[in-house]
């Protein structure tokens, strides 16, 4: 199976930077749609938009919508997360009464599950025990099939950003922890947030981020000739784990 990781667009009609991010989110979605191998899917890992509203995802979506194959979405701590459940595809609920955007997508040989990990009070991230009972309940249905987890913001340490945690209280990180100890077949956590190329680890199941589609936001080291294009992340299964690549859109 592959997946193609894509993050932090930060679409924003208020921004100074607005046609240039268009023109990021469009050169990616058409360097996806000329991949061979095609992915199996596209995730964006939150803050498709800047501050969500109705009139900026209806931009997005206009350049969004022309991937070739299937898109699922979580929430960043720019998204409106309502709005974003509405206007891009989700998969089957956590659960009919939650008041959080976390899904699991069960048609692929990996089963994909949508966290949310958005903060009330800030940008940081959050985990609670009614998230991570969510999740623990939605893993216990398919004990055997291979899982990845994506979400916004990264449960582990990344040493050269600012902001090494990037969670409001890392404590709630316990929470999710406390769930992975039990489901061996989580393989992978696809973040974003950093808005870099970053790589850890919670208990043993490895974990990355993917740099903002935005170029005038990325952050940290990027590949030789990706200056001025944005680039995206490409994992392969291999019936054991992914490997993960990072693509430089090109212009033919």
């Amino acid at each position: 199976m592959i997946i193609a990781q894509i993050s932090d667009s930060h679409i924003d009609p208020e921004s100074n930077k607005l046609e240039d991010r268009l023109r990021d989110l469009r050169l990616v979605v058409e360097d996806i749609n000329k991949q061979k191998p095609s992915p199996d899917i596209v995730i964006h890992t939150g803050d498709m938009v800047h501050n969500g509203t109705q009139e900026k995802y209806n931009l997005t979506h206009s350049i969004l919508k022309d991937l070739r194959v299937p898109l699922y979405v979580c929430t960043g701590n720019r998204d409106d997360k309502n709005l974003l459940a509405t206007n891009f595809q989700t998969g089957r609920n956590s659960s009919p009464t939650s008041v959080f955007l976390q899904y699991s997508v069960d048609d692929y040989p990996v089963r994909l599950i949508a966290l949310d990990t958005t903060c009330v009070t800030s940008n940081m991230g959050d985990y609670c025990r009614e998230r991570a009972e969510e999740l623990n309940n939605i893993l216990t249905e398919k004990p055997k099939k291979p899982t990845v987890l994506f979400m916004h913001h990264p449960p582990y340490e990344i040493i050269d950003s600012k902001y090494p945690f990037q969670f409001d209280n890392w404590d709630t990180v316990n929470h999710l922890a406390r769930v992975i100890k039990k489901h061996e077949q989580i393989k992978y956590l696809f973040c974003g947030h950093t808005h870099r190329n970053s790589k850890g680890k919670i208990l043993g199941v490895p974990a990355s981020t993917s740099p903002s589609i935005a170029i005038d936001l990325r952050l940290g080291d990027f590949p030789e000739g990706a200056e001025f294009m944005p680039i995206y992340h490409i994992h392969k299964f291999d019936g054991i784990g992914f490997n993960k690549k990072t693509v430089i859109c090109r212009i033919l």
